[in-house]
């Protein structure tokens, strides 16, 4: 790799590879629903990967925090199915985008309860609360038939009780509260943005820089970079006439921690350019976008390694704490893996 300003053991691109092809035959065979001769579950030979539906794919629009928007955007061409119960929102552009804004502002659903196997108590609605969905009051609306700004913003008002999610996810801080700036700046926010951004086509970085800047100069408020950069990501996979979803981006905590874990810098340049390198390089290497790369081949990389899952995943697959057979754990045996990943950002 002397052509790139890193290097990577091979040990540790092969881990990543192996993740990759056994992610992806998740992805083809159980989100997408292609069919699949013979056992999908002895291919895949993860028992993670297989029960716990966070290392499940390779696109960020099939990740559990995309749920809400696949569903709305796709209706019922929406492949996990959430979509028929939004076949009749026609959403104009702009509110939709600001839909999107106020989603990414409010922790996009996350609360790492899975999917139940079957419908549950809410009006066979079955993902209602659920992981993607979470407390976003929007979600309701939508389903009351509401699909302008104005219903949301009045119903957000009349709302008591969360509508937003923090689990594993800051959510921006305001002096005067999360609701009051949704109520009173959100919208005048979003359209200084969106008359900006569809001027001409932007990468996601670059809007995240733009959005930042009309925060601080028009109102005073703090940086958005982690909202910003989850709207850009989606414009750029809905209205890509806007955003380049394969530009260069602004990598979270988690996708830096990965990166500089497994990937180590051999010249002297940039933390944005390194980290931009390595996300292309990914994309190159597994036919994804970098923005796709970010979130599934390394936060969600980092949790694999350290095994995570949620309460409620163990206790949907009844009490069981699932490992990991990556091809890291096999050549470092139990003892090395261990050691290797209890050092992960120490």
């Amino acid at each position: 790799m002397s052509h790139y300003s890193f290097d990577i053991k091979p040990e540790l691109l092969e881990m990543l590879d192996d993740y990759h092809n056994k992610s992806m035959l998740m992805e083809r065979h159980v989100i997408e629903k292609k069919p699949f001769e013979g056992d999908l579950e002895k291919k895949v030979n993860d028992d993670l990967i297989y029960n716990v539906p966070i290392y499940d794919m390779g696109s960020r629009k099939y990740a559990a925090f995309c749920n809400f928007t696949q569903a709305v955007v796709h209706k019922e061409k929406d492949v996990k199915g959430n979509g028929k119960w939004f076949k009749d929102a026609e959403i104009a552009e702009f509110d939709l985008i600001y839909m999107m804004y106020l989603f990414r502002l409010c922790g996009s659903g996350i609360n790492y309860k899975p999917m139940p196997s079957g419908n549950n108590l809410f009006e066979d609605i079955p993902f209602l609360g659920k992981h993607g969905f979470g407390n976003f009051w929007i979600v309701n609306s939508l389903l009351q038939g509401k699909y302008t700004k104005k219903e949301w913003i009045k119903d957000l008002i009349d709302h008591d009780g969360p509508f937003s999610n923090n689990k594993g996810y800051i959510i921006p801080q305001f002096s005067i509260g999360l609701k009051r700036y949704i109520v009173d700046y959100s919208e005048d926010f979003l359209r200084a943005l969106y008359s900006e951004f569809t001027k001409s086509k932007m990468q996601i970085y670059q809007l995240t820089d733009l959005g930042n800047k009309i925060l601080k100069e028009k109102y005073g408020f703090k940086r958005q970079n982690f909202v910003l950069t989850a709207l850009a990501a989606d414009v750029a996979e809905y209205f890509p006439e806007y955003i380049d979803a394969k530009g260069m981006v602004y990598a979270g905590t988690n996708a830096q921690l990965c990166i500089k874990t497994l990937f180590k810098k051999t010249k002297r340049i940039k933390d944005f350019d390194f980290l931009n390198e390595v996300l292309h390089f990914q994309s190159e290497r597994y036919n994804l976008n970098p923005i796709d790369c970010e979130d599934s081949r390394n936060c969600d990389v980092i949790r694999y390694l350290r095994e995570y899952q949620s309460k409620w995943h163990i206790q949907k697959n009844n009490g069981k704490t699932m490992k990991n057979n990556s091809s890291l754990k096999n050549k470092l045996g139990n003892k090395g893996y261990y050691e290797y990943t209890s050092e992960i950002q120490k």
